[in-house]
């Protein structure tokens, strides 16, 4: 039975080499951790990419560099500054700043344009949050009483 190829990759080897080629933000969120309150940036970039020690350095490094300039720059600007701060090949540094793009971190209007801190990214999280919340009430996977009131919604209106 000859191999099956989904475009040029066979199928058995698909998933490893999209694993190598795309950087994932998998943030994983401990209350323990950050105790209810967050300000060290490095328990945020662990948060953000806590499979990889480099890309935690990286991520680190680009949002101390707009902090640093306060204003949007190119991606030309920030692998000057980084580059200069930590050694990591560039290679790691795109994935990073492209992975951080992807998740609504950086934003750059167009392809073009320089890029800048996201303003959006907390209120798009908890609309997510909110999002997911809704959707377990409305499969009744969870009861629409929030933790720590004393009084549900329903009860509210």
């Amino acid at each position: 039975m000859p191999r099956r190829k989904i475009g040029t990759i066979p199928r058995e080897e698909y998933y490893d080499v999209r694993q190598r080629r795309w950087v994932w933000v998998f943030p994983r969120i401990d209350r323990h951790v950050t105790l209810e309150k967050m300000v060290d940036l490095d328990v945020f970039c662990q948060m953000l990419f806590p499979h990889s020690v480099k890309k935690q350095g990286v991520a680190k490094a680009i949002v101390e560099a707009f902090s640093d300039e306060k204003r949007p720059m190119f991606l030309r600007e920030i692998q000057h500054r980084v580059l200069k701060k930590i050694h990591v090949s560039s290679q790691t540094l795109s994935d990073t700043y492209k992975a951080m793009v992807r998740s609504g971190l950086l934003e750059k209007k167009y392809r073009n344009d320089p890029t800048f801190v996201s303003r959006q990214f907390a209120s798009r999280l908890r609309d997510l949050a909110q999002y997911w919340e809704n959707y377990l009430v409305a499969k009744k996977l969870a009861s629409a009483r929030r933790p720590g009131s004393s009084v549900s919604p329903v009860s509210q209106a």
